[in-house]
């Protein structure tokens, strides 16, 4: 499965026997495996890490699996999410329905299972891919949610810095000038240039101050 050859797993288990024998198995898929014990320790990777794929267990022993399957998709439904169990629950099925999951794994994992499990992570990674484009610093534009996400961050948009982003994803490696910030972003309304400075600035504080490089008399550059 070359598609997952340089993507990251998240493993969020407490069994460490069962560890030590799933993280050699996903390592044959994916880049790295990276494994959370708890909830809180989960979350903070998220927030560290770039992570592909999550598989999570359902039943931990102080906590619950689709407890933090939920916070996860507060934040995020495109992220794939495999969930684990070591018996098959309806009741446990039935809740999960409702979150976006890509497939259901029992312990002991089986081969064809979890195959079939990560070709729909694949599915699911292809058709974010096609609508999220990737800017600097793990910022990413959701071209169908029209918001920017970094890590479990999502950063909601108003119209203008819709238009801006949009502007960004059709001229990504070109000089924005002052004509197409009238064009895109302005909808030919009236702007000045005390408008577009801030509007700039509004941007750089939100996202970095070095999000878009100042080149005199002409316009701005996305720093990738």
């Amino acid at each position: 499965m070359k598609q997952l050859a340089d993507k990251t797993l998240l493993l969020l288990e407490d069994n460490v026997e069962f560890i030590d024998n799933a993280t050699s198995l996903f390592k044959m898929f994916v880049a790295h495996v990276w494994v959370a014990h708890t909830i809180q320790e989960a979350f903070m990777l998220l927030e560290k890490e770039h992570i592909d794929i999550i598989i999570s267990d359902i039943h931990l022993k102080n906590e619950n699996g689709l407890d933090f399957i939920r916070e996860i998709r507060k934040n995020n439904d495109t992220i794939p999410i495999l969930v684990l169990s070591g018996h098959k629950d309806e009741e446990l099925l039935f809740k999960a329905m409702t979150l976006n999951l890509s497939g259901y794994l029992l312990k002991p994992i089986n081969f064809n299972m979890l195959v079939q499990g990560l070709t729909e992570c694949v599915k699911k990674l292809e058709i974010n891919s096609q609508s999220i484009v990737a800017l600097k610093d793990g910022f990413c534009y959701d071209k169908a949610l029209k918001h920017i996400t970094q890590n479990s961050n999502i950063f909601e948009l108003n119209k203008k810095e819709i238009l801006f982003f949009e502007m960004l994803c059709q001229h990504k490696n070109t000089v924005l000038t002052r004509d197409m910030f009238l064009a895109y972003v302005y909808e030919y309304e009236p702007m000045s240039e005390s408008a577009l400075n801030n509007f700039v600035m509004r941007i750089r504080r939100r996202f970095g101050k070095t999000f878009l490089h100042t080149i005199p008399d002409i316009g701005y550059k996305l720093i990738v």
